[in-house]
Order: structure tokens, then C-alpha cells, then sequence
């Protein structure tokens, strides 16, 4: 149901694809990709829609389901997933394939090992693979290097000091850099090391200007803000690595609404980073209140949106 009920919310992206177009801040792997899909999808332009719904749904499918197995809701359910996707079909942009969505099925597999880290007796191989995972996301999309800051927070929550383990992650994020700093200097392509590191850019963005912005604005934060309130009334009967969970969830919020912000182009696309903690907050609204009214209007006000700017607009 959640497979079909994804593709009906977007099915416009299916009949007219839109072609991917890299941006500056782009790493050169997203780049690398996208010529390398370049000529099958020339010759069958509805691969780019299908290659990012298949993401999407893959992604809302596999983190309900670690969600489910963590117990971090009072029953397992499928509203992560459903809340995933219908969350996603509100933006066009988040529909398209772009480095935020490659970023996020990175992310899906690293946040249930992160937070393992409160049972791992032995974590040093799950802190190198992702460090070493942080580090390679960072040639799809450079400010996701800062990744490497919810692993140091997950050693601070989860774990009690060792400076050892902490060495271990910085050692994973830098691997990846440094072997591509031999290729550069053994085939004599010193000069690429320039575009590795791209300028920093802060950028603010301005309130939206329109109409259809501010909807999508509200339909996103409203839930999110009461997800992020009315979620104390699921976590206070958890156990403490649930509760920590919980917290750690927010730190990723934080990070990955900040990371767009240091470039300044393709950002609305790039908000798709934030997509995750956000449906898990929004899921927590839909389970939290008591009387469901207020989330159920949500649901049907946000599936009206979908299916009116996607198919009428």
C-alpha cells in the first residue's frame, strides 16, 4: 500500500521527468554519476523518477522498519514510512534525483549503527566504516563532511569517554580523503585538490515568497514543532537507550537543517537531508494526542497539497 500510495502522490514526475543538473556544490562523485547515467537515461528519460522514487521508498521502508526494532515508538506501525513519503511529495525538488537523496540512504544505514553504539563491546570496526562513510558522502555533497558531528555526539551520549574510539572516527572520515590525495599526486592531477574543498559559502535564505512556499512551509513545520512538544508523552515510559535515542534524533535534525545553509545553490533541494529526522517527529505527532482530529486533518490537508500542486500546478 505504501508502494502505491507513493507513486499515485507523485505521479506527474513519472509522466514528465525532469533531467538532473549538477550544481558547484556538488562533489565530483554526484557528478561522476550522473554521467555515468547519462546515456541510459537519454535513451529512456523515465529512469531519473524511477531511480529516486526506488531511493525514497527504499529509505522509508528501511527506516521504519529499524525504527520498529528499536521499540522506539509505543507499537510498531507503518506511519514513518507513510509520513516519509507523503512528506516528501509536498517539494518537486525532493522528488528529483540530487545528492541529499544518494546523502540519505547513507544516513538511513549509519543512524541505527550510531545509536547501537550503547550495547557495542567492541566498536572500533562500526566507528572506522562510518567515519570512512561520512568522509566518501562528502565527495557526493561537501557539507555533509559535518556529519562526522553526530558520530562524536553519539560517542558522547552513548558511550563513556575513550579518546581512542574518538581518534578511530576522525581516522575513518580522513581515510577517504587521503587515498584520493595519493591518486591525485600519482597520476599527476594535483590541480583537481582545489575543487575537493569548495569555498565556504554561508547563505541565507529568505522567507518564502509565495504562496505555495508558506504552505508547504507550514505543512512541514507544524507537525514537526507539535511532533517535537507532544513526543514527551511517548519517551517519559521508555528506557533510558530509548530516551537517548530520542535526543540524538534532534541533534541530527539540528545538523542536517544547517547544512544547507553553507551553499548557496540548489538549497531547497538540499532541505531533503533534514527528511528524515523530520518524519520521525512528524509520526511522533500522529501517535502522541490523544484525540486525533488535529493530526488527521494534517494527513488530508498535506495529501491535498500534494495532489494539487503536483498534478493542477
Amino acid at each position: 500500500m505504501l508502494f502505491f500510495v507513493g507513486i499515485l502522490l507523485r505521479l506527474p514526475f513519472f509522466i514528465n521527468p525532469v533531467v538532473p543538473v549538477s550544481t558547484e556544490a556538488d562533489g565530483f562523485l554526484y557528478q561522476v554519476f550522473l554521467r555515468w547515467l547519462q546515456p541510459a537515461g537519454t535513451f529512456f528519460l523515465p529512469l531519473y523518477p524511477i531511480l529516486s522514487y526506488f531511493l525514497l521508498f527504499l529509505q522509508a521502508v528501511t527506516f521504519n522498519g529499524l525504527i520498529n526494532n528499536q521499540r522506539l515508538y509505543p507499537q510498531p506501525n507503518l506511519l514513518l514510512g507513510f509520513s516519509f513519503l507523503l512528506v516528501t511529495s509536498l517539494v518537486p525538488e525532493w522528488n528529483q534525483l540530487s545528492p541529499g537523496l544518494l546523502i540519505n540512504t547513507v544516513m538511513v544505514w549509519a543512524w541505527p549503527r550510531m545509536i547501537g553504539l550503547y550495547h557495542d563491546q567492541k566498536p572500533a570496526g562500526n566507528l572506522f566504516n562510518l567515519g570512512f562513510a561520512f568522509g566518501i558522502c562528502s565527495f557526493i555533497y561537501f557539507p555533509s563532511v559535518y556529519y562526522m558531528l553526530l558520530l562524536f555526539v553519539a560517542l558522547a551520549i552513548f558511550r563513556p569517554f575513550r579518546m581512542t574510539e574518538w581518534l578511530i572516527g576522525l581516522v575513518g572520515v580522513s581515510i577517504p580523503f587521503y587515498f584520493l590525495l595519493v591518486y591525485f599526486f600519482v597520476w599527476d592531477q594535483w590541480h583537481l585538490t582545489s575543487g575537493i574543498i569548495p569555498r565556504p559559502d554561508v547563505f541565507i535564505p529568505l522567507l518564502p515568497a509565495t504562496v505555495s512556499g508558506w504552505v508547504v512551509l507550514l505543512l512541514v513545520a507544524v507537525p514537526l514543532l507539535l511532533g517535537l512538544y507532544l513526543s514527551r508523552r511517548l519517551v517519559i515510559r521508555m528506557l533510558v537507550h530509548a530516551r537517548k535515542s530520542w535526543s540524538f534524533m534532534i541533534v541530527y535534525l539540528v545538523v542536517a537543517v544547517l547544512l544547507p545553509f553553507l551553499e548557496g545553490s540548489g538549497w531547497i533541494s538540499q532541505f531533503i537531508l533534514a527528511i528524515v529526522p523530520v518524519s520521525f517527529f512528524h509520526t511522533g505527532f500522529y501517535l502522541a494526542p490523544r484525540s486525533k482530529f488535529l493530526p488527521e486533518l494534517l494527513i488530508w490537508l498535506s495529501i491535498a497539497w500534494a495532489v494539487l500542486n503536483n498534478f493542477l500546478l
